[in-house]
C-alpha cells in the first residue's frame, strides 16, 4: 500500500512513518521542518525514516496547493493528515497561524485527496474539541459544540469540513481525537519534558489547576499505532451519531469520529509523581490557575476505538513515564541545553 503521510517528521508522524514501513508499505511523506522546536529534531527522524526502504520525503507547507498536489503523484491508496500547529495557550495568542494551517492547510489536503480519486483520509483531530461539553466522559455522540480553545476550535471545523466531502464525493473519512499523546522521541515543550528539565535544575515547576486536574495519556506509540489501524482499516461505516444528527438521508456518509485515549484517567499530581520518581529528585510546587483554554478534567469514552479497530493501549504512564523522562535527559545531554 502507498500512503501519502503529512506531518511525518512530527512527533506521531514519524512514529506512523516508521510503523508503517515496517508493515512493508510504501510512505510519502510531506513536512516543512517549521521551528515550533527545534528543526534538527524533525530532521532526525527524516533521516531515520530515509535509512528504511520505501520512504520518500517531499519538503514543504501544505498552505501551499501545489506542495501537497505533488505528493498524489502517483495517487496513494491512503492519506493520512497529521500535519498541524499545536499548543492550546499559543492558538489563542496566534490565531492566523493556526487558521492558516489547520484549516486552510486541511482544506489543501482534502481537496486533493478527492480530485486524486483516493478512497479514504485519516487525520488528526482531537480532545479539544469537546472543551466545555458537560457530560463525563467525553464521548463520540458529544455535539463537541463548546471548544476552549482556538485549537480546539480549528480542529472541530477539521471535522465538518471531512463530513461535507465524506456526503458529497464519499470520501472515507476518519477523524482520530487523540488524548494527551506523549513519549520518547517527543516535542521538547511538552509539559512532563518541562517538569523534567527543571526538577532535575532544582527549579520549581509550575502545576495547572492547583494540581487538580485529570488527564488521559496516551504512549505516543500506541497513538501511532492507532493511526495505522485506521489507515489500513477497509471496513465500510456510515456517519457518527452526534447530536441527535445527522438526518436520515444524509447518514450514510462515510464519516467517523473517533477518541483515541487509554480510557484511564490519571491525576496531574500522579503524573508529576511519577516524573520526580525518574528525575531522582522531589519537585517544588508552584500551583496556578489553569489556563482558560484548558478543561479541568479530560475523560474519554474509547469503547468506539476499541469496536471498530480493535485497539488496545500497551503502555501506561508508570512504564512510560521514566521511558519518557529518561529519553528526554539524554536529548538534553546530547544537545548541550
Amino acid at each position: 500500500m502507498r500512503v501519502l503521510v503529512t506531518g511525518a517528521a512530527g512527533f506521531i508522524g514519524a512514529k506512523v512513518a516508521a510503523e508503517l514501513l515496517g508493515g512493508g508499505h510504501q510512505v510519502v511523506a510531506i513536512d516543512n521542518f517549521d521551528t515550533t522546536y527545534p528543526a534538527e529534531i524533525k530532521r532526525e527522524r527524516a533521516e531515520r525514516l530515509g535509512s528504511i526502504g520505501g520512504f520518500h520525503l517531499l519538503t514543504g507547507d501544505i498552505r501551499d496547493e501545489r506542495t501537497v498536489r505533488s505528493g498524489f503523484d502517483p495517487a496513494p491508496d491512503v492519506v493520512v493528515h497529521l500535519a498541524a500547529q499545536g499548543g492550546l495557550r499559543k492558538s489563542m495568542d496566534e490565531p492566523a497561524t493556526f487558521i492558516s494551517s489547520n484549516i486552510s492547510g486541511f482544506g489543501n489536503v482534502i481537496k486533493a485527496t478527492v480530485d486524486a480519486g483516493v478512497g479514504s483520509l485519516v487525520y488528526a483531530s482531537s480532545g479539544a474539541v469537546y472543551g466545555g461539553t458537560p457530560d463525563l466522559p467525553f464521548r463520540e455522540s458529544d455535539a463537541a459544540a463548546f471548544p476552549l480553545s482556538l485549537y480546539g476550535a480549528t480542529k472541530r471545523c477539521d471535522e465538518l469540513l471531512a463530513f461535507t466531502y465524506a456526503h458529497a464525493a464519499r470520501l472515507r473519512c476518519t477523524g482520530l481525537r487523540f488524548s494527551t499523546v506523549y513519549g520518547t522521541d517527543g516535542r521538547p515543550d511538552m509539559a512532563m519534558y518541562t517538569f523534567a528539565r527543571l526538577i532535575s535544575q532544582g527549579q520549581p515547576i509550575r502545576v495547572h489547576g492547583h494540581g487538580n486536574m485529570v488527564r488521559d495519556f496516551l504512549w505516543g506509540d500506541d497513538a501511532a499505532h492507532a493511526v495505522v489501524l485506521a489507515a489500513l482499516d477497509q471496513s465500510d461505516f456510515t456517519t457518527t451519531r452526534a447530536a441527535r444528527g445527522p438526518r436520515e438521508e444524509v447518514s450514510s456518509a462515510p464519516w467517523r469520529v473517533l477518541n483515541v485515549a487509554t480510557g484511564r484517567q490519571v491525576p496531574l499530581m500522579e503524573m508529576v509523581r511519577l516524573v520526580e520518581a525518574a528525575v531522582g529528585r522531589e519537585a517544588e510546587l508552584e500551583r496556578v490557575d489553569a489556563l482558560a483554554a484548558e478543561v479541568r478534567e479530560n475523560r474519554m469514552d474509547v469503547s468506539a476505538l476499541g469496536d471498530t479497530l480493535g485497539f488496545v493501549p500497551s503502555v501506561q504512564v508508570e512504564e512510560g513515564v521514566p521511558q519518557a523522562v529518561s529519553w528526554y535527559l539524554d536529548y538534553l545531554a546530547r544537545s548541550g541545553t
